[in-house]
């Protein structure tokens, strides 16, 4: 019965020992930017592992695609940071300072001395962003993207011509109606013709080099949607079944997939001249996953609240304007405090725009209300 139905049961030790033995390994792109984003210590055991493991190392030519695509996001990001906190945290203590100067007077607290005290609160925090910002890593970021340069020579597959891409967009609109992973999840990317394809095409780029090497394949990526992994109750039990079950299918091989952290855990206790550090990297591993979680959960808090403003926005301007089954025809409307509060809107969506990238409908009726 296992043999019928290979994907829905847990390797045993023995199977992980024997995979290990023989497999290509295939690092993620968002794997690869582990090492341009963490501190040194971070980095320099990820560059470790990297050639550790080079003899087996393989990425399709996707995988570099996108490592290239997003690599000067990370290294511009973390320089921009600086300055980025600084403004946040200036903003952030001006707020203050301003709810200080409200108070008409109080009992116990002393507004000049809390003023004060914000003030050295910022200063102090912009000569740390500043000192940090000199002793940015730069060329130390550069050697790093050298030597993943030269860890991967040779170790690359081949770019797709027109006629794969023309089969493959056809092939995935096809499965991800029917939610065939992997890659469904990315089905409403908005992004280019072929991007919402791309672990689709690392999926076949993967199927045929295990058929070409006679090897299975362990892929390492912290992508946690459920078109690669098989969860059950929010746990994650392995590789999605059916990938398992078409990887055999289609190339006679096995597949595996880990998380990186997983990965470094299973590659520590392998390689003992990596298990000093291993916790370390670790660390900095689930700092930067829960930093994303937050950035997401943001992301999606602010495209909902977008949505809400955009939606009185709209009342607010249907009002103004007179049109049919709009506030104002049910009742009289005070203009002056509905260009208020239309200005109050208008700031607020460039803000959350600003701060998210989000993109925002056309503000120009918006405007002419406002002023008009």
């Amino acid at each position: 019965m296992r043999e019928k139905y290979p994907g829905w049961y847990t390797k045993s030790a023995t199977e992980v020992a024997a995979l290990w033995e023989n497999a290509i390994f295939v690092p993620d792109a968002n794997v690869l930017l582990h090492c341009l984003r963490h501190p040194a210590v971070v980095r320099e055991e990820l560059l470790r592992l990297f050639s550790v493991l080079r003899a087996s190392l393989w990425i399709p030519y996707q995988v570099g695609l996108e490592f290239h695509r997003n690599r000067l996001d990370v290294e511009l990001g973390a320089q921009d940071a600086y300055d980025s906190l600084v403004r946040d945290q200036e903003a952030n203590i001006e707020r203050a300072c301003e709810r200080l100067r409200q108070l008409r007077a109080h009992p116990t607290i002393d507004v000049q001395k809390e003023l004060a005290a914000l003030n050295i609160f910022v200063a102090d925090f912009k000569a740390r962003m500043r000192e940090a910002q000199n002793s940015h890593p730069t060329d130390d970021i550069d050697t790093a993207v050298t030597r993943l340069t030269e860890l991967l020579d040779n170790r690359v597959g081949d770019r797709w011509t027109l006629q794969q891409f023309a089969a493959i967009k056809k092939e995935g609109e096809e499965r991800y109606s029917k939610k065939i992973p992997p890659g469904y999840k990315d089905a409403k990317k908005d992004a280019g013709e072929f991007d919402k394809f791309g672990d689709l095409i690392i999926w076949k780029d993967m199927i045929a080099k295990a058929k070409l090497e006679g090897r299975p394949i362990i892929f390492i990526s912290d992508d946690v949607k459920e078109d690669w992994w098989w969860i059950h109750k929010g746990r994650k039990q392995g590789p999605r079944p059916e990938l398992i079950e078409e990887f055999r299918r289609e190339s006679g091989q096995d597949f595996h997939i880990y998380e990186f952290s997983q990965f470094l855990r299973f590659a520590a206790a392998r390689h003992p001249e990596m298990q000093g550090k291993v916790e370390k990297v670790e660390e900095s591993l689930l700092a930067d996953i829960e930093a994303k979680r937050r950035l997401d959960d943001q992301a999606e808090g602010d495209a909902t609240r977008l949505r809400e403003i955009e939606d009185e926005r709209d009342q607010v301007i249907s009002a103004l304007s007179g049109a049919p089954g709009g506030i104002a025809g049910r009742t009289a409307i005070d203009r002056t405090a509905l260009r208020l509060r239309l200005r109050e809107l208008n700031e607020e969506i460039e803000l959350i725009s600003d701060q998210g990238g989000i993109h925002t409908s056309n503000l120009s009726d918006a405007e002419s209300y406002e002023h008009g």
